[in-house]
């Protein structure tokens, strides 16, 4: 696993933070609209994905410590 640099890290909290809204969006929906919600957040979980993978943080070198976070934003 590599550290992250600060300003690679401020990024990767933002990235976070705006899968967890458009998750909270996504679950406010009461009737599917346009598919608006969902597209934003499969981009969302995507842009955290690909920063995990980049950056070896996608669990794979550090085993069940990745899978908490995975497992409780879905």
């Amino acid at each position: 696993m590599s550290k992250l640099t600060e300003s690679e890290y401020e990024e990767y909290m933002q990235l976070l933070k705006t899968w967890v809204q458009a998750d909270k969006a996504l679950e406010g929906q009461t009737q599917p609209s346009g598919g608006e919600a969902p597209a934003q957040a499969r981009s969302a979980y995507a842009a955290v994905q690909d920063f995990r993978s980049r950056y070896g943080l996608d669990g794979e070198e550090r085993g069940a410590e990745a899978q908490p976070v995975a497992e409780g934003r879905r």
